[in-house]
């Protein structure tokens, strides 16, 4: 997994997406050797609003050594469906950006 410091968000209104375009060369994390696309997918994303996003994920191959990797953005954590605001929010025991009241996140709390 790779994450983009320097990208644009912008929102696709023919497939109802947000596209993230990461502005430096992709470098496979394993080798070293500069990656190519290979294809998208899709990723909900819940904000501090409570409404989901769907990110389009930009996955790439490496060209050496064959491993494809997503890149996302760092305003995502890895294997998290809430935006990471909303996590370090409730890490420090804020929970009002928490969008519902019996969501996973609140149980974090306990």
């Amino acid at each position: 997994m790779l994450i983009a410091t320097h990208y644009t968000v912008s929102f696709d209104i023919t497939k109802g997406v947000y596209v993230v375009r990461n502005k430096d060369a992709p470098i496979c994390p394993q080798c070293g050797a500069l990656m190519s696309g290979y294809d998208h997918r899709k990723r909900k994303v819940i904000g501090a609003d409570g409404e989901p996003r769907i990110f389009l994920i930009r996955r790439l191959r490496c060209q050496v050594c064959r491993q494809i990797h997503s890149e996302i953005p760092d305003s995502l954590i890895p294997y998290k469906h809430y935006e990471s605001e909303v996590i370090e929010a409730v890490r420090q025991g804020d929970d009002s950006l928490c969008p519902a009241d019996d969501s996973t996140i609140r149980r974090w709390q306990k």
